[in-house]
């Protein structure tokens, strides 16, 4: 699995969104670039995509973990336990 949220990997997550921008959106990117905001746009489109990923990676290991530490006795008998 590629490690997205590393720091190191920011570069890559920066050029990604740029050339996504400049493919999808070349108005709006030439915009931004000649205004000087494209590289403020980068940053703040690459903190709330992180911020959307961690809530996904909680969200899922929070799922995780309710499917497979769900364990219980099928032949226990709560009336006869001694607590």
């Amino acid at each position: 699995m590629i490690e997205i949220k590393n720091d190191s990997k920011k570069q890559e997550r920066l050029e990604l969104i740029r050339k996504a921008l400049q493919e999808k959106a070349p108005r709006t990117y030439t915009g931004l670039e000649e205004s000087g905001g494209l590289e403020k746009f980068l940053e703040a489109h690459d903190a709330q995509m992180m911020k959307s990923f961690q809530a996904a990676t909680d969200k899922a290991w929070e799922e995780t973990i309710a499917s497979f530490l769900d364990f219980f006795d099928p032949n226990y008998d709560e009336t006869s336990s001694p607590m």
